[in-house]
């Protein structure tokens, strides 16, 4: 596993300690067991004590701050109302859900979302390709034909020079990659997504939103070096409920 993903994963992990530590002395808590969470704890443990407290200072700071913000965090209706604490799945990220950890309360029919992130703030990394529709991935609406025909051809020839070369070629030996790469496929991708856009002004922007910022209102935690960031997402309004 590359090391800025190690380090994500057990960032999520310090979060949903914190966010459990804290809340069972306020309320009923109760973590769900998953492979998800196993791997982060893994990769928790997988650094030293002394990184191991750096991610627990910086996810007790976040913690707090959510607590202050999110009083259905420690308020429970009744016995029967259970705070569950959840790492969920990459997989959900495809489907528009950037959220890594979740705290949901059934009862309340209520939940809030952290996405975590170590040193970074993107949401997204998108990319284009000859196989990869972005406007069914992204938008929900198939890319036309005149767009692949404008695409393909760029990176079959890519591909061939690869091939020539048995595989040696590099990136940096390619000459004028602007001219010959990078505009001809962007000026592709702008055509088809204004193409898009012009079809459906309504439905793109809100897909497109959505496929870049998240399906689910959420609050971004992120560590610094020194400090640790929180943005809210909060397009649907669901964040900052009164109990």
């Amino acid at each position: 596993m590359a090391g800025q993903m190690k380090a994500g994963k057990a960032f999520e992990y310090a979060i949903l300690r914190e966010f459990k530590g804290k809340l069972e002395k306020l309320t009923t808590v109760k973590v769900i067991d998953n492979s998800p969470l196993i791997l982060a704890k893994e990769c928790f443990h997988g650094f030293d004590t002394q990184k191991q407290g750096r991610y627990l200072l910086t996810a007790s700071f976040a913690v707090n701050f959510l607590i202050d913000i999110e009083p259905r965090l420690s308020n429970d209706i009744d016995e029967t109302d259970i705070l569950e604490l959840e790492i969920l799945p990459d997989s959900q990220g495809e489907i528009g859900d950037v959220r890594d950890v979740l705290a949901i309360r059934a009862v309340q029919k209520w939940e809030i979302g952290v996405s975590a992130k170590n040193n970074h703030k993107a949401v997204k990394h998108s990319r284009l390709s000859p196989d990869i529709d972005f406007g069914k991935k992204w938008l929900g609406v198939n890319c036309s034909s005149n767009y692949f025909s404008k695409v393909n051809p760029i990176f079959a020839k890519l591909k061939d020079m690869q091939k020539k070369s048995d595989g040696m070629r590099t990136w940096g030996s390619i000459d004028a990659k602007s001219l010959i790469v990078y505009t001809p496929i962007l000026n592709a991708f702008k055509d088809e997504l204004q193409r898009l856009y012009d079809a459906d002004k309504e439905r793109i922007s809100r897909q497109l939103i959505e496929y870049l910022v998240g399906s689910k209102d959420f609050y971004k935690v992120i560590k610094r070096k020194n400090s640790v960031e929180i943005q809210a997402y909060n397009l649907r309004g669901t964040l900052n409920l009164p109990f």
